[in-house]
């Protein structure tokens, strides 16, 4: 089942894709003894905050064998996982740029182990400022200034799905290309703040599908249903593990059609939309958290395509 964006902002999407290589002299730390550079691929030199970098990895190009392979960020470790078409000789990385990170260069450092020694080589990139916009939202007063009950209630839920993220699969449960979860005008995209009552409470970390309720929303890719339940702020919700550290969330449901803990396809149904939760009315919101930081989920679809072939 395959789902086409059409966009009530005007939003165009592209992906830049820069073969990382360069030529300087080299030190002891970035090559092996016969002297062969390691081949980097970076999703681009520059990212907004709160979207995804992707590094690309030619495994055969760090002096095999290979014992292990580490990427570091912020002094942050993030696994490397083998690559979906060519894993023998492939591998990849996903680095989440919090939303709250501030704008400039910034640096991230491959190291490996092989027959030689230890090895690295620090690639850097920029860290640019996105163009967000703010929503302005009128919804139910308790969920703005929610009472002593609610609040303990969403501090438990927050603390629960935290968890939930952290203890991801470590294996690839995705197939193939991410997809929408329906097909509709986006009215919020990622990114913008959000006013609810004149109160600044929070920046949006995913998009919002203009939606009737009881239309179906579907999976963005197959994995393992995490979470399936009721939540204070969003409402009739469904989490779904991916592998690699990616989750897809869909919320405001008005009926849960999944339980946690059952495997399902892309494309299968999880729910109808509805609005429940902090809502003006009703909508799909379709977040996206990678190793527990949310990313854009739009963003994802385009930088995850680029691990795969090129659709004839």
């Amino acid at each position: 089942m395959k789902f086409y964006l059409k966009l009530s902002t005007g939003l165009i999407i592209t992906a830049l894709i820069i073969y990382w290589n360069p030529q300087p002299a080299a030190s002891a730390a970035e090559t092996n003894q016969s002297g062969t550079r390691a081949g980097i691929t970076l999703s681009s030199k520059e990212v907004t905050h709160g979207s995804l970098l992707l590094l690309q990895i030619e495994t055969r190009k760090l002096g095999p064998p290979v014992s292990s392979i580490r990427l570091t960020f912020q002094q942050r470790q993030y696994p490397v996982y083998p690559h979906p078409v060519t894993p023998a000789d492939n591998h990849f990385g996903l680095i989440a740029i919090p939303f709250r990170t501030a704008p400039g260069p910034s640096k991230l450092t491959v190291a490996w182990t092989n027959a030689a020694g230890d090895h690295s080589r620090t690639i850097p990139f920029r860290i640019v400022a996105g163009k967000y916009k703010t929503d302005e939202l009128k919804v139910d007063s308790s969920r703005v200034n929610p009472n002593k009950k609610n609040i303990e209630r969403a501090q438990k839920e927050a603390l629960k799905t935290k968890r939930i993220y952290a203890d991801g699969s470590i294996d690839r449960l995705w197939n193939g290309d991410f997809q929408l979860p329906m097909t509709s005008d986006i009215t919020s995209p990622f990114g913008n703040k959000r006013v609810f009552n004149g109160q600044l409470k929070s920046f949006h970390n995913g998009v919002d599908f203009r939606a009737r309720s009881a239309t179906p929303v579907f999976a963005a890719n197959s994995g393992v249903v995490k979470l399936a339940e009721n939540l204070f702020y969003s409402g009739n919700a469904v989490a779904i593990d991916h592998g690699t550290g990616i989750f897809t969330i869909y919320a405001h449901l008005s009926r849960i059609d999944v339980a946690a803990g059952q495997h399902i396809s892309k494309g299968q149904r999880l729910g109808l939309t509805g609005a429940t939760g902090r809502v003006s009315g009703p909508h799909l919101h379709w977040g996206v958290k990678v190793r527990g930081v949310a990313v854009n989920p739009l963003q994802l679809m385009e930088v995850m395509s680029s691990l795969l072939p090129a659709h004839g």
